[in-house]
């Protein structure tokens, strides 16, 4: 069994729950059964989520196939441990208004880069594990 992916997948699934609830709960707060319905707060609960369901589950892809493919444990737990942070970062630097400070907006470029950083890094190594 893929002890590490295991891990990493069960912290990020973790996440998903709390960010869809809280999805959910701000679409019942604002009555709102599709879309965000022009409501700010609404639509960045959605973002939040959204933003880890399309990044997260092909991290955890990569990091699955990297384990599978034998690399070193400690360089997967590298790469499960940066995901987590730079996802559990990302909602909390989420914003909406081009005005926001500039200390969120550094977080939100660390996190969003760091994440496609490790797409990046773990698709070489996928690819050179694969020749």
């Amino acid at each position: 069994m893929p002890e590490v992916t295991c891990f990493y997948a069960g912290l990020i699934a973790v996440l998903y729950a709390v960010l869809a609830t809280m999805a959910a709960a701000k679409r019942g707060a604002t009555d709102t059964p599709f879309g965000d319905g022009g409501d700010l707060s609404l639509g960045m609960a959605l973002r939040r989520f959204g933003n880890l369901s399309e990044y997260g589950a092909m991290a955890i892809l990569v990091l699955l196939l990297l384990e599978l493919s034998d690399m070193p444990s400690h360089w997967l737990h590298t790469y499960g441990a940066s995901l987590i942070l730079f996802r559990l970062l990302h909602p909390f630097v989420l914003f909406a208004d081009p005005g926001a400070p500039t200390l969120l907006k550094l977080g939100r470029f660390i996190a969003a880069a760091g994440t496609a950083a490790l797409l990046l890094i773990g698709g070489i190594a996928l690819i050179f594990a694969s020749l």
